[in-house]
């Protein structure tokens, strides 16, 4: 391994473990395979009480998929476009058809650090306190509001960690997810951290798992702002 690959293998490894509690098992199986990947996600979702960590590297002949919570496990290999599918709606808990992403969509835009600050003190605050701070940041009264809504009393939360490959080294997304019994928002922001922005997307459950898996066959095509 030259100077460059190792650089590269460093910056996957920190990109998609930043926690670095990930089981040194799982880590090198996912490691000892990534240099012939063409893609490679990493998908935390968290549903009351029910905690998923599953890794996808997407090769030209195969899928595979790696569960980072047992590390005994094998990978499990996804053989088509159908158990990719069923794969993102299990992975999501989503009991609905896929949906396509509603392109053309108002979309937030604010500063990631005041958007963190209101949401860890979203459990302090009203809806309507919420709305409005939302809103003097965005200037999107109506979008806010329900964004409010949703960080006040979101039941599921999802975290996702996008990488590709080319020709300079791998390139990163990073984008989380919220959302309540009727709603749910994508958060994309930059993996880089010095980078003070976030846009905010309404997407449902559905959408998501549909774009999860457009993403894994078509690496251009996951939501974003118009």
């Amino acid at each position: 391994m030259n100077e460059k690959e190792r650089t590269d293998l460093t910056d996957l490894t920190e990109f998609l473990f930043p926690d670095r509690v990930t089981d040194q098992v799982v880590l090198n199986e996912l490691l000892n395979t990534a240099s012939t990947a063409e893609r490679i996600g990493r998908f935390k979702y968290r549903e009351k009480e029910k905690t998923k960590d599953l890794c996808l590297q997407i090769h030209k002949d195969k899928i595979l998929a790696y569960c980072n919570n047992t590390p005994d496990s094998p990978p499990c290999v996804l053989k088509n476009r159908e158990e990719t599918e069923s794969f993102c709606l299990e992975l999501f808990e989503c009991e609905r058809a896929m949906e396509p992403f509603a392109h053309g969509i108002p979309a937030l835009l604010m500063s990631k650090k005041r958007f963190e600050e209101l949401k860890k003190g979203s459990d302090s605050s009203t809806v309507h306190r919420l709305s409005e701070c939302l809103a003097a940041e965005t200037g999107d009264d109506v979008h806010s509001n329900h964004l409010a809504q949703v960080m006040k009393c979101f039941d599921a939360e999802g975290e996702l960690r996008l990488c590709i490959s080319s020709e300079n080294g791998w390139k990163f997304q990073y984008a989380s997810f919220i959302s309540d019994h009727s709603s749910g928002w994508l958060l994309r922001m930059s993996s880089d951290p010095s980078q003070d922005w976030i846009v905010a997307l309404p997407i449902s459950k559905a959408q998501l798992c549909g774009s999860v898996a457009e993403w894994v066959f078509h690496s251009s095509s996951f939501p974003s702002p118009q």
